[in-house]
C-alpha cells in the first residue's frame, strides 16, 4: 500500500524535480560563465597597469587603453551571449515540461478543463469578499455625511 503511494508521488513529482535539475544545472552554469569572465577581467586589468607602467608615450597609453576596452567588451558580450544562451535553453526545457505536464492533467478523468471556461462568466460584483473576512480585517465603512444648509446675507 504504502509503496504504491511512495510510487505514484515519485511519478507526480517527477516534472518537478526535473525542474529543480534544470535550474541547478543553470544556475552552475551561470555561476561557472561568472567566474571564469572575473578571473580573466582581474588577470587582464593586471597585465594592462603593469603594460601602462611600461609605456613612456601619451598617445601609446591612450593605444593600450582602447584596445584593452576593446577587448573587454568583447569578452563581456561573449559571456552574455553564453549566459542568455543557457538561460533560453532552460526556459525551453521548463516550458516543455509544464505544457507536457498541463496536457496531461486535461487528461485526467476528475479534471475538466471546460469547467475552467465558465469562470469568465462569474458575476464578481455580486461576489462580497468581506463576508470571509474577520472583523478586523474589513474595511471601514464611510462616515456618512450630511449636506450643509447654508444661508446667503444679501446686502440690501
Amino acid at each position: 500500500m504504502y509503496d504504491d503511494m511512495l510510487k505514484e508521488m515519485k511519478e507526480k513529482m517527477a516534472p518537478v524535480v526535473e525542474m529543480a535539475e534544470i535550474n541547478k544545472k543553470t544556475a552552475e552554469t551561470l555561476i561557472s560563465l561568472q567566474s571564469d569572465y572575473f578571473s580573466d577581467f582581474v588577470n587582464s586589468s593586471l597585465a594592462q597597469v603593469k603594460a601602462l607602467t611600461e609605456v613612456k608615450e601619451p598617445k601609446e597609453a591612450f593605444d593600450l587603453q582602447v584596445k584593452f576596452y576593446k577587448e573587454l567588451e568583447g569578452k563581456i558580450t561573449g559571456t552574455a551571449e553564453k549566459e542568455m544562451a543557457a538561460l533560453t535553453k532552460a526556459n525551453e526545457e521548463i516550458t516543455a515540461i509544464v505544457e507536457k505536464s498541463m496536457s496531461e492533467m486535461g487528461d485526467l478523468p476528475y479534471f475538466d478543463m471546460d469547467k475552467f471556461k465558465e469562470m469568465g462568466n462569474f458575476d464578481f460584483s455580486a461576489f462580497d469578499m468581506t463576508k470571509y473576512m474577520p472583523e478586523a480585517a474589513k474595511p471601514k465603512a464611510a462616515p456618512k455625511t450630511t449636506a450643509r444648509k447654508t444661508t446667503a446675507t444679501t446686502a440690501s
